[in-house]
């Protein structure tokens, strides 16, 4: 009987640990949401003020600052990882939207956005606000699953895992920002039909979206180590993203036809960087 007692005992407790866990966790998403909501709403008005769809490519990468420094207030985590985690999100977001807002102020809308004000006609904004904002505002909360993970983990882990996760989101940070900085002072002088092939741009056709994946990838090793298993439906989120669906293939579809791409297309590796194929 006493073993049987503290067997229900056991069970209760461990069961009323898990729903506060689960309700922590669905009450930190709840901010989130109607965080992200606000912030696109408002990245909304001013492209609409500004007459610029693409303010909200700016808006990607603040995106996650936003919603890492967020999460981390509400969950008050101060361990290293909690720490590095949020640096690590600022330094890419705050980047990215640099860099994304230097390349857009020196040219028009964006083609794909051109597109979309051809297609949706009179229209436009409503289609813009629930079909471009609002679902990437969707898009960032689900990438910034492993972020959240992180954030709403008590278990502080310093094993190989959670270092080498560590490793690689950094390395992955790093790598985009170079095959960014090249391909900026490549456009400064480059000539109409030229394409970049230099660099880290001779192993990868899309070497800065290879870095951002690996980015995320090594986000969600960290948020594995901690338990958040979860954690890894954002770096596959991204992935597909990235792979399938609005990075590379737009790319590859805007540049068919130019002779200089397909020739660049024959040896080089689409994504993970490889030694040049020989032609």
């Amino acid at each position: 009987m006493y073993f049987i007692i503290r067997g229900f005992t056991v069970t209760l407790a461990s069961s009323a640990i898990c729903y506060h866990t689960c309700m922590a966790l669905l009450a930190l998403f709840g901010c989130l949401v109607l965080a992200i909501w606000a912030y696109m709403t408002l990245w909304f008005l001013l492209a609409r003020l500004l007459q610029r769809s693409d303010a909200v490519d700016t808006a990607w990468g603040l995106g996650f600052v936003v919603v890492v420094w967020l999460a981390w207030l509400i969950a008050s985590r101060h361990a290293d990882i909690h720490l590095l985690a949020v640096g690590l999100v600022s330094l890419w977001g705050l980047r990215l939207a640099v860099h994304i807002t230097q390349r857009n102020r020196k040219k028009t809308e964006d083609y794909r956005y051109v597109r979309y004000w051809e297609k949706w006609g009179d229209n436009y904004w409503l289609r813009a606000y629930l079909r471009i904002f609002l679902t990437q505002g969707l898009l960032v909360l689900i990438i910034s699953t492993p972020l959240v993970g992180i954030m709403h983990s008590q278990h502080v882990d310093s094993s190989l895992v959670a270092v080498t996760g560590v490793i690689v989101w950094a390395a992955g940070i790093v790598f985009e920002a170079e095959a960014d900085n090249e391909l900026a002072r490549f456009i400064k002088t480059k000539k109409p039909g030229q394409i970049m092939t230099k660099g880290v741009w001779r192993y990868s056709r899309h070497p800065n979206y290879f870095g951002e994946v690996i980015a995320w990838w090594g986000a969600a090793i960290v948020a594995l180590s901690m338990g958040q298993w979860w954690g890894i439906i954002g770096a596959i989120t991204i992935t597909i993203l990235i792979t399938k669906v609005s990075g590379i293939p737009p790319l590859e579809r805007h540049y068919v036809g130019n002779k200089n791409f397909e020739a660049y297309k024959r040896r080089t590796s689409i994504f993970v960087p490889l030694p040049p194929r020989k032609i």
